[in-house]
């Protein structure tokens, strides 16, 4: 798998995806989400990596198809019952000694190993990418409540 990272910019308060990255020089050409370089209508510019938030694509896809994003929330359904859910942000712990994207869930929901990985190799439990903690702040609200259950 290649890579993939997308990046939050605090100057325009927009998500954008990442056409090019010069990690040498140290930045990184910025586009649409969506769009590709080859359409003239696409806004596109660069900006210096220390002015960006990176975030790395899970490799994963929600029940619909959405790319799933560390900095996703995620919306958890068990069996596809709304109202057996709860929310919860995706985070990547490498820098915590845990070499994996992962979510927490609530004291009363159980699993013995990685919440995400388990969930996507399940068929009982759906993930649902409901936003990202950039453009939708008011839900991160409802993950912490979560995990604090």
């Amino acid at each position: 798998m290649i890579p993939k990272f997308r990046a939050w910019d605090e100057e325009t308060e927009r998500m954008w995806d990442i056409d090019t990255w010069h990690i040498a020089d140290e930045y990184v050409d910025l586009i649409e989400p969506g769009k590709s370089i080859a359409d003239i209508s696409a806004e596109s510019f660069w900006r210096k990596q220390s002015d960006l938030i990176l975030m790395q694509s899970t490799g994963l896809k929600d029940k619909n198809g959405v790319e799933v994003f560390e900095g996703d929330v995620v919306k958890i359904s068990d069996g596809g019952n709304e109202e057996d859910s709860y929310t919860s942000v995706v985070k990547n712990y490498a820098d915590e000694g845990y070499p994996a994207f992962d979510i927490e869930a609530p004291s009363s929901w159980y699993y013995e190993s990685n919440i995400l990985a388990t969930i996507m190799g399940g068929e009982y439990e759906t993930i649902e990418v409901i936003g990202n903690v950039w453009e939708d702040g008011d839900l991160i609200n409802d993950s912490k409540g979560a995990e604090e259950n």
